[in-house]
């Protein structure tokens, strides 16, 4: 071995460069939509969706649809911008949203307050339900011959028919709502010295106010489905009547004209529902974000 073999192998051997840890691919963090840019993308979708749909249906009828069942969107147009103009809308609409109005109302109040009764007392939920139950199995349709005798063709008859179907909604919403109160809640209120009013108002009613608002907000369209059941049942005012009379007609124009008004109805009052309901759980929207 020579001599500069001798001086490698006495020579100590180079450390070993540590091995660098590998950095994680870096992707650029999602750009946040703003609310506005988020609500005016969905509404162009929406146009667009709605357009091509009534530009095929405009397209189909009288070719692969006879024309007498479907009509046109123009001609549906037509009809409405006709019914607008003399008038027709104005006065078969005002007839329509009163009775909607007073029936959801009649039938939303009792139905809240027969609701939060029977869930509060629980002897007295006990008695009642089968009683309830019974009325709500039986089909609201069997009652118009009685309500047609009792109340006649006037917008009475309109409104107790919506207020029969609202009543069950709400009421079974605010009746389960008052039910699912933690009972340990209201006992450790009443151990701090609550009265029984302050525990309905501080503890059972907040609580139950989601159930409840999820009832008025289901029961709205129904109060408008039986106003307009009522008034094709025996009417000579309202939508139901429109709608009515164009289908004995067999004008399928008339009857879509008909259908569009309710429609935009049936989407205002759902929105000024939903704005109340939203108001008056602003509390527990808060509550959570924080």
């Amino acid at each position: 071995m020579n001599m500069v073999s001798k001086i490698e192998a006495a020579a100590p051997a180079a450390p070993i460069p540590a091995a660098q840890p590998r950095r994680a691919a870096t992707r650029p963090a999602p750009v946040r939509k703003s609310r506005l840019r988020y609500r005016l993308e969905n509404l162009a979708w929406q146009i667009v969706l709605i357009g091509g749909f009534l530009l095929l249906w405009e397209y189909a009828s009288d070719r692969w649809v006879p024309k007498l069942m479907v009509s046109k969107p123009s001609e549906i147009g037509a009809m409405m911008w006709k019914w607008l103009m003399d008038g027709t809308y104005l006065s078969n609409l005002w007839v329509t949203i009163q009775a909607t109005f007073f029936g959801f109302l009649f039938g939303a109040g009792a139905g809240m307050i027969v609701g939060f009764l029977t869930g509060s007392w629980r002897r007295l939920g006990d008695i009642l339900q089968p009683i309830v139950t019974a009325f709500y199995t039986l089909p609201r349709l069997a009652l118009a011959p009685l309500f047609l005798l009792w109340f006649g063709l006037g917008i009475e008859f309109r409104i107790v028919f919506a207020a029969t179907i609202v009543f069950f909604l709400v009421y079974y919403n605010t009746y389960f709502g008052v039910r699912e109160v933690s009972r340990e809640l209201i006992s450790a209120v009443r151990i701090m010295g609550a009265s029984r009013i302050q525990v309905m108002t501080r503890v059972i009613i907040p609580s139950a106010l989601v159930w409840v608002a999820a009832g008025l907000k289901i029961s709205v369209p129904y109060a408008l489905v039986g106003v307009v059941v009522a008034e094709m049942l025996a009417s000579d005012k309202g939508m139901g009547f429109l709608l009515s009379r164009s289908a004995s007609q067999f004008s399928a124009s008339g009857s879509f004209a008909a259908i569009a008004g309710l429609l935009v109805v049936a989407l205002i009052v759902d929105w000024i529902i939903t704005k109340i309901t939203d108001r008056a759980l602003r509390w527990k929207t808060v509550a959570e974000q924080k």
